[in-house]
């Protein structure tokens, strides 16, 4: 495991297929006895290096312990006079090997053969960066008493392994992700120009500025908030014949624009902003979050994490931002997804070649085809301004940002939205549009194009880091479903109470109908059977509360972000982003789970062992508190439809 990635493999958390540890309560044998003396010996060390490179992280070192040991007590067995750290190549593979077949066997006699097929790549990722970590503790801290020429063949071994198992860039194996130290990383990443304008709209938000009702720039505030990331406009009544930015007029010319939405990188940086999670747009203003603090100024591995979302999210952004009802945008979008994942490998495209491609179209279709290719130019070449692309000769991905082409385009389910590749057996609502420049239109008039659905973002009230999550529901569906929906979503078990607030304090409750049971806090609630989302969050901006288990008081804030056309073919509801794992049931609200998170991931923690043995973790596991699946999601509101 590089200084990069040594917080990488980190498991599913409570319940999940964890990481590598203790299997069975068998006697010690006589090489595990040694390992465990050898490593004990050095776990100060180790943990005091493995800190260096990611402060704070002493609970992580203890947990790459667990199957340091256990590979050296396999190397041990295998291996006559060994020693940890003088380490033959050979034996240390077949070590590793061995470990990682035994954990996969161990997971899967205790929950059966799909948790395996999920496990085994994170399983063997994990095993071997905590190896190559071990390796790297040795050399650095010039401990390794082996020869050079052995310490050459491990670490040669273990980079290709590392390389062939990481998944980290998140890819599905149309691009490698190259391993780039962290420093180097985070160079290249500070560097790059959307970073730099990111940066420079939220420092001119500082502490707060004033929105719209839809959550947008006020207009007086446009030319301002645009100069911060280097567009000149001027905020007004549009004029006929006023060119819109980036459109060729005049240098001299300031065009006069009506919205924020007529500034398109102003639109896109918002949004990337927002769903990144460093601002927090209320009914009338838009306020830093905290995860602004490790953006701007956090320590060395939580700034680069944070500038890497940041890519994913502007690149999602501004090339998956397509409407299903126009075709032409699918096709613009899989042009440019096509291209940016040929130029991540080792062969990128020639620009040549695609500037011919109208050439090669029936001549029926040349027209268009050269249409659809100017279109991708431009804004291949807006993604190369911002550094996220060269272009000359060919077009070529930045080596640092790789990861990002894999994060965000390299999945089955991008792919098969685009045309590109064929859909899993599970995906769900396709394509979904996740992210729009303008205004979305209301229920009303979405119901008179068709059935609306609508893109709704749960948030979890005082959750730090923020949990939430993004799920797009019929604007039909009853409240009890709704309710469903929500709980699905942040694995609770509709052990409690519950009920939906609209107006704030004094608004209109709404939760189940019992007519036997007397409400000792005012008016009794309205039946939530009667009454529909798209009655109680009829536009954009609409929100609601909802509160479940009045003794741990969850809190969740519901707001309407888009409202889209339907045209998934019946497969709602479904889940489409989030972030954060969701509170465990009964786990005393969100103070009590911020306890309980940090005592499983702390061996010293007075409580450690009884929360781990309540929350059902496994040897290794560790709890990750900003983790979040969608497929996993999915699969659990697959059992609503």
């Amino acid at each position: 495991m590089s200084k990069n990635g040594r917080n990488r493999h980190k498991g599913k958390g409570a319940g999940g297929t964890g990481r590598p540890g203790t299997r069975s309560s068998t006697p010690q044998s006589l090489s595990t006895f040694r390992a465990e003396r050898a490593v004990d010996a050095l776990t100060p060390a180790f943990v005091r290096w493995f800190e260096e490179g990611s402060p704070g992280s002493a609970a992580a070192a203890l947990d790459c312990l667990t199957p340091i040991k256990a590979v050296m007590a396999r190397y041990m067995e295998g291996t006559p006079a060994a020693d940890v750290t003088s380490l033959e190549p050979g034996g240390l593979a077949v070590a590793v090997e061995a470990e990682i077949l035994a954990t996969v066997d161990a997971i899967g006699a205790l929950a059966g053969a799909t948790a395996v097929e999920e496990s085994v790549r994170e399983i063997t990722g994990f095993v071997v960066d905590t190896v190559r970590a071990f390796i790297e503790f040795l050399v650095e801290t010039g401990r390794w008493s082996g020869s050079a020429d052995q310490l050459a063949e491990v670490i040669e071994h273990f980079t290709a392994t590392a390389t062939a198992t990481d998944d980290d860039g998140g890819g599905w194996g149309l691009v490698d992700v190259p391993d780039v130290p962290d420093q180097q990383a985070l160079e290249a990443f500070s560097r790059l120009p959307l970073i730099r304008r990111v940066t420079a709209l939220l420092q001119w938000i500082g502490e707060g500025k004033p929105v719209t009702s839809t959550g947008a720039v006020r207009q007086r505030d446009i030319e301002a908030a645009a100069a911060s990331v280097g567009v000149v406009v001027r905020g007004g009544t549009k004029r006929a014949g006023s060119p819109l930015p980036g459109t060729g007029s005049p240098a001299d010319h300031v065009p006069t624009v009506r919205s924020m939405y007529d500034v398109p990188l102003l639109a896109l940086l918002w949004t990337t902003l927002e769903t990144a999670e460093l601002i927090e747009i209320t009914a009338t203003k838009v306020v830093p979050t905290a995860d602004a603090g490790d953006f701007l100024a956090g320590g060395p591995s939580d700034r680069l994490a944070e500038l890497v979302f940041i890519v994913d999210q502007y690149l999602t952004a501004a090339v998956l931002d397509w409407n299903p009802a126009q075709p032409w945008e699918r096709m613009i979008s899989g042009l440019q997804v096509s291209i940016l994942l040929a130029a991540a490998t080792a062969d990128p495209p020639e620009k040549a070649r695609v500037l011919a491609t109208a050439e090669h179209a029936p001549e029926a279709e040349r027209a268009m085809a050269g249409l659809l290719t100017g279109v991708v130019m431009r804004r291949l070449d807006e993604l190369a301004e911002l550094g996220l692309l060269t272009i000359d000769t060919h077009f070529r991905v930045p080596r640092a940002l790789i990861r990002c082409i894999a994060n965000v385009f390299d999945d089955d389910r991008v792919l098969a939205g685009l045309g590109l590749g064929e859909a899993p057996e599970d995906a769900g609502l396709e394509p979904v549009v996740q992210y729009e420049a303008a205004p979305v239109p209301a229920v009303a008039a979405a119901r008179a194009a068709g059935t609306p659905v609508l893109q709704l973002k749960i948030m979890l009230n005082d959750s730090k880091p923020p949990i939430w999550r993004r799920v797009l529901v019929p604007a039909g569906m009853p409240l009890p479903q709704l309710h469903q929906v929500i709980q699905a979503l942040f694995g609770w078990l509709d052990y409690h109470l519950h009920e939906f607030q609209i107006g704030g304090f004094r608004g209109p409750r709404y939760a189940p109908l019992n007519p036997d049971e007397d409400d000792f806090y005012g008016e009794p609630p309205h039946d939530e059977g009667g009454v529909t989302v798209g009655e109680l969050l009829p536009d954009v901006g609409s929100s609601m509360k909802y509160t479940y288990d009045f003794g741990d008081n969850w809190v969740l804030a519901i707001k309407v972000e888009k409202i889209l056309q339907d045209d998934d073919g019946g497969r709602l509801p479904q889940c489409t982003a989030g972030r954060g794992a969701a509170p465990a049931e009964d786990s005393g609200g969100t103070g009590g789970w911020a306890n309980i998170v940090e005592a499983v991931n702390d061996p010293r923690h007075e409580d450690h062992e009884q929360y781990r043995e309540w929350l059902r973790m496994l040897p290794g596991d560790t709890l990750d508190p900003k983790a979040f699946d969608v497929d996993e999601a999915n699969e659990e509101l697959a059992y609503l439809h």
